[in-house]
């Protein structure tokens, strides 16, 4: 019988690394892998294989710590914002924490995978959902991006495969998908805590959180291209992906964010 050395029995009483967690912040996807995570999405757990094996090629940086939130932020948090970039996580994340009365009352980021933990922590989780033209539109001038073909058929990509992500939680009870229209029945105070927040970060016009006639006249470019026959089939998917969520969808207006955090 062989015995094992000192070294070996070391090596044997070494824990296993922690298996990594898959997560995917559209906003640090780099453009040219837009075709690989809708594809990926179309495959039983394929978005979560892709962006945990790959997550250091295909996204541009790494999540920052403050992406991610604790067990601490968890157990002082409410209510729980996640939605793809610019559909109303800023509104809803303020409209969160002037209902609850707390900063620390709403968590918000944009990563679908870090949704089965706010359901764990019993939180009421929010998926804001827009249209994918306004969508895609609004954050290519947020992001300065170049108005070509290619960048918006891999932001169309991204926004399908982050859609059909989040797909799995349109029965689940503990989470909402709420209208993006309906955020136009904000109230004064939303608002203005709103405008407060883009103030506070010195947001200039082409990042801010409200629509404006210059702003919408930046969009021209980005629309016209959206329009092109070329992108007629990636606009198509993710209208569909879009619409089907929608029939969960309720307004602002319905969500008892309250009774969430008295339950």
């Amino acid at each position: 019988m062989k015995h094992l050395g000192p070294e070996g029995k070391r090596n044997l009483n070494k824990e296993a690394p922690p298996v990594a967690s898959p997560h995917f912040h559209p906003q640090r996807l780099h453009p040219r892998y837009g075709g690989l995570v809708n594809l990926a999405s179309q495959l039983p757990g394929g978005l979560a294989t892709v962006c945990t094996t790959l997550d250091r090629f295909i996204f541009d940086q790494q999540p920052a710590g403050s992406e991610n939130p604790t067990a601490a932020d968890l157990q002082a948090a409410v209510v729980a914002v996640c939605g793809f970039p610019r559909t109303g996580t800023t509104f809803l994340q303020e409209a969160a924490c002037q209902v609850t009365g707390s900063p620390d009352g709403c968590w918000k980021n944009h990563d679908p995978f870090a949704i089965p933990g706010y359901i764990k922590a019993e939180l009421l989780t929010i998926i804001p959902l827009r249209d994918p033209i306004g969508t895609i539109s609004s954050w290519s001038l947020y992001n300065n991006d170049p108005p070509s073909i290619s960048r918006k058929r891999s932001s169309l990509l991204a926004y399908t495969a982050w859609h059909r992500a989040v797909q799995q939680y349109a029965k689940s009870p503990r989470v909402l998908f709420v209208s993006f229209d309906s955020l136009g029945t904000a109230t004064e105070r939303l608002i203005a805590g709103v405008r407060q927040h883009n103030a506070a970060q010195l947001l200039p016009l082409t990042m801010q959180n409200f629509p404006s006639e210059v702003r919408e006249k930046f969009k021209e470019p980005y629309l016209d291209i959206l329009a092109a026959p070329q992108l007629r089939r990636q606009l198509a998917d993710a209208n569909g992906v879009y619409e089907n969520l929608m029939g969960a969808a309720v307004g602002i207006r319905d969500i008892e964010v309250a009774a969430a955090a008295a339950a």
